[in-house]
């Protein structure tokens, strides 16, 4: 009797391993993408910009002011004429510069633009014009309010060239231009009567416009 072989036998598959590495790969991607989301949450975001032009403007008007002050163009005060104090005998001669322009110290200056090389000034007769005339000399007056002491106004402190009242003097140039330079107006006294005059103070006022 013929005796039968017996088949070899298949070997029996191992677990697989592959399954093994991917699970293990598919955990490294999962924790990757932790450590992604995790650096994004504080990577600072890209700054935005906006860009143009802005300009910038002012317009400066032509003019003269008095130096100091508040820079009034009506109305303005031009200070004073003062001419000190004398005896009410006095005979002889007083002078005077304008001060205290605008309520300044010293004496009233003016400042114009620089492109003013000159301008044109008048002064009016005052309060009391022609009063006083058999005291002394003079156009103008100032008063106590009964009695009255001539003098008058000047372009020059040589007292050559008067203001006569109401009647402009063209051409007065600007020392510097831009600079500040003194009122060229000077008060004279001139009193020539030896007639004394009863004590107290002697005021006036004056209008002055200056014209560039």
């Amino acid at each position: 009797m013929e005796a039968r072989s017996t088949p070899p036998a298949r070997p029996v598959p191992s677990p697989s391993r592959p399954h093994g590495r991917r699970r293990r790969s598919a955990l490294a991607a999962a924790a990757a993408g932790i450590l992604v989301l995790a650096g994004s949450a504080t990577a600072p975001l890209e700054a935005a910009t906006l860009s143009g032009v802005l300009g910038a403007r002012m317009m400066l008007t032509s003019g003269c002011v008095i130096n100091g002050g508040p820079g009034t163009v009506s109305g303005a005060d031009f200070g004073t004429l003062d001419f000190g104090s004398r005896p009410a005998t006095f005979v002889g001669t007083a002078t005077a510069t304008a001060s205290g322009g605008e309520g300044g110290a010293g004496v009233t200056q003016i400042v114009c633009s620089p492109e003013i090389t000159a301008f044109s000034m008048t002064i009016d007769g005052g309060t009391n014009p022609g009063q006083g005339a058999g005291v002394g000399t003079g156009t103008r007056a100032m008063s106590n309010g009964s009695a009255f002491l001539p003098y008058d106004v000047y372009r020059d402190p040589g007292h050559t060239v008067p203001f006569t009242a109401a009647t402009a003097i063209t051409g007065i140039a600007v020392p510097s231009a831009g600079n500040p330079f003194a009122l060229p107006i000077y008060g004279l006294v001139n009193k020539t009567n030896a007639v004394a005059l009863p004590a107290g103070l002697y005021t006036d006022q004056l209008q002055v416009t200056l014209t560039f």
